[in-house]
C-alpha cells in the first residue's frame, strides 16, 4: 500500500465493534476515511473481514488472524430525493430518519436495525413487509478477482430471502449503493410506521441493551412456521450455555448475558439446532455468520452448517 495515512491499529479489542460484545482480538484493524482508502486496502489485504454495525457476525473469543477493515468513517449520502446514494458505512437508522425528513416512503422498517449499508444490502435485510432490495437501483462493488469497480443493477444482485450476490462469496464487496424511495402523502404515514416498527422489536425483540447479533436462524422455507416459533415449541426461552442465553421473550435470539464467549454461543446454537430437528424434523439453518478459525469452533460450525 502507498497510503501511511489510513488509520491501523495492531492488537485491538473488537468488542465495541460486534453487538454480541464478544472480546475478540484482531490482529490488523484499519479504518478508512474515503472509498479510494478503502479499495486501496481491498486491492493490497489478503482475505480481509469488512466489518459495519457489527451485526449478524460471530466473531471468535480467541481473536482474528485476517486483517480487519471497520467501515465506520465511509458515512457519505448523497440525496437527489427520491434517489438516495449511500456508501456501505452509513448507518441504516440514520438513512430512515433521513428518507422521513424528506417525506419518503421505503426505509421504515430500517430504523430498528443495528447495521450499516453494506450489511444490510449484502443480506437484503428486511421486516415486517419490507426489505432493502424493494427500492435498490445499482451499486458500486469492489471485484477482488480482477481488481477493479463493477457496477451491479439489481438483476445482478441475485436478490432472495436474506441473501444476495455480495453474501458469503467475499469476491464482491459494497462500495455503495443507490435507492429510489417514494413520496408518502404525509410525514405520519412514515413515522406511524417506524414506531411501529420499533415497539415491535421492542415489545418481543432484544435491544442492544442485551447484546445480540440479530435472529440465530433462517425462517425455514418448507415450513408454515417462523424458527422462532419452531424454537419457542422446543421450550428454548432462557435455556443457557456457558455466558449465551437464549433469549426469554423471543426464542431466535441469543443475548450474551454473562461474558459469553463464542464457543458458548456455537454450543448453544447446536442445541437449538438438535432440539427442533429432534421435534419436527426441520432442519434450521443459521442465518448469522461465524468468524474465526479455532478448530473446535470451526468443527461446531461447519456442523451447523453441513447438518
Amino acid at each position: 500500500m502507498t497510503s501511511k495515512e489510513i488509520e491501523h491499529r495492531t492488537e485491538f479489542n473488537l468488542m465495541p465493534y460486534n453487538t454480541l460484545r464478544i472480546n475478540s482480538i484482531a490482529d490488523d484493524v484499519y479504518f478508512p476515511s474515503t472509498v479510494e482508502e478503502f479499495t486501496l486496502l481491498l486491492a493490497n489485504l489478503d482475505n480481509p473481514l469488512i466489518i459495519g454495525g457489527g451485526s449478524n457476525i460471530l466473531l471468535s473469543s480467541k481473536g482474528i488472524k485476517r486483517p480487519v477493515i471497520i467501515t465506520k468513517h465511509l458515512n457519505k449520502v448523497d440525496i437527489d430525493p427520491p434517489v438516495f446514494n449511500i456508501e456501505t458505512g452509513v448507518s441504516v437508522s440514520k438513512i430512515s430518519d433521513m428518507a422521513l425528513e424528506l417525506k419518503l416512503h421505503g426505509f421504515e422498517f430500517l430504523i430498528a436495525l443495528p447495521a450499516t449499508l453494506g450489511g444490510a444490502v449484502c443480506m437484503n435485510a428486511g421486516a415486517n413487509g419490507q426489505a432493502i432490495s424493494d427500492y435498490f437501483i445499482s451499486a458500486e462493488v469492489y471485484d477482488s478477482a480482477e481488481d477493479k469497480i463493477l457496477t451491479f443493477s439489481k438483476d445482478d444482485m441475485n436478490f432472495t430471502y436474506r441473501n444476495s450476490k455480495l453474501k458469503n462469496q467475499g469476491r464482491y464487496i459494497l462500495l455503495s449503493a443507490k435507492f429510489e424511495l417514494i413520496k408518502a402523502d404525509s410525514y405520519e404515514s412514515i413515522k406511524n410506521l417506524m414506531d411501529e416498527n420499533i415497539n415491535k422489536r421492542k415489545d418481543i425483540q432484544p435491544t442492544l441493551k442485551d447484546p445480540n447479533i440479530g435472529c440465530v436462524f433462517k425462517n425455514p422455507l418448507d415450513s408454515n412456521l417462523s424458527a422462532g416459533r419452531l424454537l419457542d415449541e422446543c421450550n428454548l426461552k432462557s435455556c443457557p450455555v456457558g455466558g449465551a442465553m437464549v433469549y426469554y421473550k423471543h426464542a431466535n435470539f441469543i443475548i450474551n448475558f454473562n461474558n459469553a464467549t463464542s464457543l458458548d454461543y456455537l454450543k448453544l446454537m447446536k442445541e437449538m439446532q438438535n432440539r427442533v430437528y429432534e421435534k419436527f424434523n426441520v432442519l434450521l439453518h443459521p442465518e448469522i455468520v461465524y468468524i474465526g478459525d479455532d478448530k473446535e469452533e470451526l468443527e461446531l460450525w461447519n456442523n451447523l452448517i453441513r447438518a
